[in-house]
């Protein structure tokens, strides 16, 4: 079953997480001190653009906010770099300043007149299967005889490693626990537990009315664990919608079901992509291949096009 999704992990990141709510309590549970106490999070408001290296699309996601500070008038920026591979970079932090740069170079472009670059506080959220033990200064990728020189840049980034963190000490909104805990499950950790505790969240949200994303945990469910995980998250899902009050069973096994059919249905149609490839290179013309795929060139283009949108990894992050 795994695998059927497309580039499940950046889905369910960017689909919970562009929402200013949920991005709020993830941030709230992370930030600390004067961050935390002085940003208006009531202000925060998702901001257009992905400023990654291309690269590295499939392995990394990217949201950038925007929020009031304390009094001032003006706003700072908080970039989330959500780093979906199982080990950590050495780097991370030679990029992410890369990454904030380029904000910088698309405020002077877009606001010409300014004569003051707004903060960014980046955060890198990690979700692998080892825990991060790479600095996240800057200057410790120089030589530690020239890390105080004041020519080397004075940059740090705030980590939100989440390698050692328990299911039950996961925070944020009910949506943003729930794909916190998928895709803890996603790396392999606390498997059981993390499905289980996802499962009564989702249980729960379902009666109290929310249920627009349901279908999306189902379905990374389905993309990132084997049949086995899959059928303890729908027991477990049976068992809290019966404590709940109610059968909830009966919109998640449709899900479920939808689920699979999309699974076949998508295989089938990357075979026909693959078929009219191979055609192609063969120099068969279009009148054969669509009477042999159904697909005319219009169809392969559209078909070629809508798979190009999310052309990487499945299942568990690399």
């Amino acid at each position: 079953m795994a695998g059927e999704i497309d580039h499940p992990h950046d889905r369910l990141f960017r689909a919970v997480f562009t929402d200013a709510g949920e991005a709020a309590g993830l941030l709230q549970g992370v930030l600390s001190g004067e961050l935390h106490e002085k940003v208006r999070w009531d202000s925060l408001k998702l901001l257009d653009g992905t400023f990654l290296d291309e690269a590295l699309r499939e392995s990394e996601s990217d949201l950038l906010f925007e929020a009031g500070y304390g009094d001032e008038e003006d706003q700072l920026r908080l970039y989330i770099l959500f780093e979906h591979q199982s080990t950590p970079d050495p780097w991370m932090r030679f990029r992410l300043l890369k990454y904030c740069c380029r904000i910088w170079e698309a405020e002077r472009r877009d606001e010409p007149g300014r004569s003051k670059l707004r903060p960014i506080v980046p955060l890198v959220f990690y979700q692998g299967r080892r825990g991060w033990r790479h600095s996240t200064e800057f200057a410790d990728l120089f030589p530690p005889a020239v890390r105080g020189w004041r020519w080397v840049p004075r940059f740090a980034h705030v980590l939100a490693d989440q390698t050692e963190l328990e299911p039950e000490r996961v925070e944020g909104g009910t949506r943003g626990r729930i794909a916190q805990l998928l895709m803890m499950a996603a790396c392999g950790r606390h498997v059981d537990a993390a499905l289980e505790a996802a499962a009564r969240l989702a249980a729960s949200a379902i009666f109290s009315g929310a249920v627009n994303h349901f279908r999306l945990f189902v379905l990374y469910v389905m993309a990132t664990q084997d049949e086995a995980a899959v059928k303890a998250f729908d027991e477990a899902l049976r068992r809290h919608g019966r404590e709940q009050g109610g059968d909830v069973m009966s919109y998640a096994q449709q899900l479920l079901e939808e689920g699979r059919k999309e699974g076949r249905e998508e295989g089938v149609q990357r075979g026909k992509l693959e078929a009219v490839e191979g055609l192609l290179t063969a120099g068969v013309t279009w009148s054969v291949i669509k009477t042999a795929t159904g697909l005319d060139e219009a169809g392969y283009r559209a078909l070629k096009l809508r798979f190009a949108a999310y052309p990487g990894q499945h299942g568990n992050p690399t």
